[in-house]
């Protein structure tokens, strides 16, 4: 496991998730345009915190909660939040 995998998990842990995977897709965008560096991460979350927030209040919690990383060791991260009842169901 990736060491900035690690420090994501960490983060997430603000948010208290009942599910947390992380996946590394970085091989896959290896020297693409634009990229200065940093990783691509695919992160599910299912938390209560979500409960009532539109997708795109969703996101702002976990970029808020990422935002260290985001500054310096991600490039690009595709967030799924959702409620654990959203999650159970799916």
């Amino acid at each position: 496991m990736s060491n900035t995998i690690e420090k994501l998990e960490l983060a997430m842990a603000a948010l208290k998730p009942s599910h947390l995977t992380i996946q590394d897709d970085s091989a896959l965008h290896a020297g693409h345009a634009g990229n200065t560096g940093g990783g691509h991460y695919t992160l599910t979350i299912a938390s209560n915190e979500f409960e009532g927030l539109a997708l795109i209040k969703r996101h702002r919690l976990v970029n808020a909660a990422a935002k260290e990383l985001l500054e310096s060791e991600i490039h690009a991260l595709s967030i799924i939040a959702k409620t654990p009842a959203e999650f159970n169901k799916s």
